[in-house]
């Protein structure tokens, strides 16, 4: 059975909800999903099932429930990274709440989230509960290989950029200020060099 990612977000004001459709429209066409492509159910959502699904999570969750959806997950972490760092990003944009329920991640601690503002419940940032090794997207032909701002692969290991994600394919290393970016930037790469294989 597919690992299967579940997510809520909490608390966006109705004035705002017409920007988070788009911004979730935007983030889900942004990047190559391995597994199911993001989607968020809303009070506004037209189709039959993301209508059932948003009005049985609203009898979960009560009223202050925002959106709603789930992933099925095709043995890609970088499907699950990039939700989570979506909708944390979320939480500090509409001044929300977002819920992670991940009960296949092989990490305990990351089985359930409960970020507020870009905030975990303790006031760490989600990094810090992140596990600090490498995370590799494999790919037709090659892998991407992402270094969260935490990975220390032994003591004398220096970053040249503090703070920032890095990453490498086919020997060339960089870094981005996020997650996501370093994922786009490592995709353009990734598709640059395809096409020069042709």
């Amino acid at each position: 059975m597919r690992r299967v990612l579940f997510y809520r977000l909490h608390d966006v004001v109705p004035a705002r909800l017409a920007e988070l459709e788009r911004d979730s429209m935007l983030f889900s066409k942004s990047r190559d999903w391995r597994g199911d492509q993001f989607w968020l159910a809303t009070a506004n959502t037209a189709d039959l099932f993301g209508m059932e699904y948003f009005r049985h999570a609203s009898n979960e969750e009560g009223q202050s429930l925002t959106g709603a959806g789930f992933l099925r997950l095709l043995g890609d972490e970088t499907d699950a990274l990039a939700t989570l760092y979506f909708l944390n990003d979320c939480t500090q944009r509409f001044h929300a709440r977002a819920q992670l329920k991940d009960e296949e991640n092989p990490i305990a601690k990351l089985r359930y989230l409960d970020i507020h503002q870009g905030r975990l419940p303790s006031g760490m940032p989600i990094e810090d509960v992140l596990a600090a090794r490498p995370v590799i997207k494999r790919l037709n032909g090659g892998a991407i290989t992402f270094y969260p701002p935490t990975y220390r692969p032994n003591s004398y290991f220096r970053r040249d950029k503090p703070g920032m994600w890095g990453f490498s394919l086919q020997g060339m290393r960089d870094f981005a200020p996020s997650f996501l970016e370093a994922e786009a930037e490592a995709m353009r790469i990734y598709r640059g060099l395809r096409r020069l294989d042709r």
